[in-house]
């Protein structure tokens, strides 16, 4: 308990962590002074206190099951794109990929309860990459701290659906936590490839200030080019062209889907790719900001050469991906902390789908 009592009081602080001997090490904090992220989490303390002595129902979180992009045996004619290779000629530079997660830890009468962590990984020419971490970040949703911490930066109709809706404020907080680790490596780094985990696109969860065109402004202002990395997508379009190309192209090959896209789409805010970084890996969608100032094939291959790459997917994202998920363990300490900390009464519940289904077996 004293651990997580630590890690709660010290959550915006922001670890250096490398891979020594197969177990990640933690390095001083003072080593940590240009991933300064204070700002993360905003101040929680007071909408944590009006926790005390409530009843909380303490949820379960469920895992989404992910479809990958080329799922069908597609019986394809003449190609409709051209096939494009990555450059042949390539150069040494940092790649940062940025990551996050959130749980919901539980519900009271007023709001509900998340944890939320973020992840940066960098590399650079394929040497083990070092990782950052902050949180876990503690969020009792209620619209009275919405109001008190958003007001001026969302409409109030979105402050509404997220307070009412667990998976809108998950992704609230996800969004937050991304968009300022994103935004803080664009700002430190200059010409780097920095990976987002997914599309590129605004949301209408972003705050003001913490979007995605703050992101790309300050890429632009330090020559760093954001790509998108999807492993899935519900385009029937993009999943039609990574199909294709698994069957027409190979190795660092990818194709320009972006006019094809635009056709059903008029709203698209980056170039829209289909990418396959060697010949044995899955197709991802790419989806390259349309401000950056070099070429897709050039900053492909610079990906391909800086990066490790894992089953044919950026190792920094699948590092991010795994620095920034809570594991069971983890989920039960921060629940018994703030338990003993706000003498939460604690309201057992049933599993309903079990208790009404039952088991055969």
């Amino acid at each position: 308990m004293n651990m997580l009592r630590n890690i709660y009081y010290n959550m915006t602080s922001l670890p250096l962590l490398r891979m020594m001997n197969n177990q990640l090490s933690v390095v001083p904090h003072v080593e940590t002074s240009l991933f300064n992220l204070e700002s993360f989490a905003g101040n929680h303390e007071d909408s944590l206190s009006t926790l005390c002595g409530m009843k909380v129902f303490f949820r379960s979180d469920f895992a989404k099951e992910t479809i990958p992009l080329q799922n069908l045996d597609l019986v394809i004619g003449d190609c409709p794109y051209e096939v494009r290779n990555f450059s042949s000629e390539s150069k040494e530079r940092q790649v940062t990929a940025i990551d996050s997660s959130c749980v919901l830890i539980g519900e009271t009468e007023q709001g509900a309860i998340f944890a939320g962590r973020v992840a940066i990984v960098t590399a650079k020419a394929s040497e083990t990459p070092r990782y950052y971490r902050a949180g876990p970040f503690i969020f009792y949703m209620t619209m009275e701290y919405l109001s008190g911490q958003a007001r001026n930066a969302l409409p109030q109709r979105a402050l509404r659906a997220i307070t009412s809706d667990n998976s809108l404020a998950e992704r609230f907080i996800r969004i937050k936590l991304e968009r300022q680790a994103q935004i803080l490596s664009a700002k430190i780094n200059s010409g780097s490839i920095i990976l987002i985990d997914g599309a590129l696109k605004t949301s209408t969860l972003e705050t003001r200030g913490n979007g995605l065109r703050e992101l790309e402004k300050a890429a632009e202002e330090n020559e760093n080019q954001i790509f998108g990395i999807g492993k899935s997508s519900a385009l029937r379009i993009v999943s039609n062209a990574a199909n294709l190309l698994q069957k027409v192209g190979g190795g660092e090959t990818y194709f320009d889907i972006t006019e094809t896209v635009r056709l059903f789409f008029t709203s698209v805010e980056a170039r829209i790719l289909v990418a396959r970084f060697s010949l044995n890996s899955p197709v991802f969608r790419v989806d390259s900001s349309r401000r950056n100032s070099e070429g897709d094939a050039a900053v492909l291959s610079d990906l391909k050469r800086n990066d490790l790459f894992f089953r044919g997917y950026p190792e920094t994202l699948r590092l991010a991906h795994h620095l920034s998920v809570f594991n069971s363990s983890t989920i039960s300490s921060i629940r018994n902390f703030l338990s003993r900390k706000y003498r939460l009464i604690h309201v057992p519940t049933d599993d309903l789908r079990t208790t009404i289904l039952g088991k055969l077996i």
